[in-house]
């Protein structure tokens, strides 16, 4: 990969400028010049635009112009071509550099959100790089070596670009380093994870619910997703306390209780020092074992099975009625009914937005990242 370890500085002058100095100080205009080095005006004017290189011939006529050696000219002018193919080069490597960059981060996105400064220039641009990943130069060989690789165990990964997805983990991880937490009681939260279920209508459910996982030492926080990763949420380990980040992809109510608890299920399943980090896409069909777990245990806790099996006789001609009924009877919100129907191919994905509204209004504004818009 091509590295840039500076950009020039100045610009190398070719012979023309020299040429204009030399004219000036005798306050001569072109046509003069031309005239006495037997030239034509044209030839002149492209000689002194510096358009072609300069020939022994014109080097003799200007040293007995100007008094000068032939080589003085030669070596003006050999310099300035030279520079132009180091400045071809450099540029070269800029855009090679700029392309590596550009396919392994979504930079507009990221600009756009606020994730790094909203830059024109090169230079800044590969500052704002190194400080977001913490490295001293820009070489995405460790991406390569750790994060992808990885990456490639997520059901997200055929999904979407890994190297975005890593982009974002990195913020997630970034964000959460900064958040006081509590140690990990991981007995609190296998109970918290049993009484899931009757948050979900309880008035300010979903905040008790934040608070009662950072009281057991689970950070959680909502970072939007970044473009062409499609990604729902993820849990990982930091500093020996779990992460659960939400995406608020779909910003329905049922869609955040469904992530926490696919997310609760990694935390508590599957995350180890094999897997440090899952990240979901969870519309996709799961294939990966800890993905169908995942599931099962989400819709479990969230009380899937009952559902179908109160509202079975109904299932031919639901109304809105039975919904509410048996949201009542089996204390669990109606907009997860809505969804367990859907999950479980009994319903149309159409009617999610019955019962539903914008999750965001619901959670407390210090877990939402200020890039995700309400």
């Amino acid at each position: 990969m091509a590295s840039i370890k500076e950009l020039k500085a100045a610009r190398k002058f070719g012979p023309g400028y020299f040429i204009n100095e030399q004219m000036e100080l005798r306050g001569w205009v072109q046509e003069e010049l031309a005239q006495v080095l037997g030239i034509s005006l044209k030839h002149l004017n492209t000689i002194m635009q510096d358009k072609q290189p300069l020939t022994t011939d014109i080097a003799l006529k200007l040293s007995s112009a100007f008094q000068t050696s032939p080589q003085y000219w030669l070596n003006l002018d050999n310099d300035y071509r030279l520079w132009l193919e180091q400045d071809k080069h450099d540029h070269l490597a800029m855009v090679e550099l700029k392309a590596t960059i550009y396919s392994r981060m979504p930079i507009r996105d990221m600009m756009k959100k606020g994730w790094i400064k909203h830059t024109r220039d090169f230079k800044e641009l590969i500052t704002e790089v190194k400080h977001f990943w913490g490295i001293d130069q820009v070489d995405f060989a460790f991406l390569d070596a750790s994060l992808l690789p990885l990456c490639k165990k997520s059901s997200a990964y055929n999904q979407f670009n890994a190297s975005y997805a890593a982009t974002w983990f990195q913020m997630a991880k970034t964000i959460s380093s900064h958040m006081e937490c509590p140690a990990y009681n991981k007995p609190g939260l296998e109970l918290l994870y049993k009484q899931i279920a009757s948050y979900t209508t309880q008035n300010d459910g979903i905040t008790r619910f934040i608070n009662d996982l950072h009281a057991n030492g689970v950070r959680f926080l909502v970072l939007p997703h970044l473009e062409k990763t499609y990604l729902d949420g993820a849990a990982f380990f930091q500093e020996d306390k779990p992460v659960i980040v939400y995406t608020a992809r779909y910003k329905r109510i049922d869609n955040f209780w469904f992530t926490v608890a696919h997310e609760i299920a990694h935390i508590l399943k599957h995350l180890d020092d094999k897997t440090p980090y899952i990240l979901d896409n969870l519309r996709e069909e799961a294939s990966d074992k800890h993905e169908v777990e995942a599931n099962k245990l989400a819709a479990k806790h969230l009380k899937h099975g009952e559902i179908l099996s109160w509202l079975d006789p109904h299932l031919n001609y639901l109304t809105v009625k039975n919904v509410t009924d048996c949201s009542q009877a089996l204390n669990i919100h109606p907009a997860i009914i809505i969804s367990a129907l859907a999950f479980n191919k009994q319903l149309s994905y159409r009617n999610q937005s019955l019962f539903n509204e914008d999750v965001l209004q619901l959670i407390p504004k210090q877990y939402i990242h200020p890039s995700i818009h309400p």
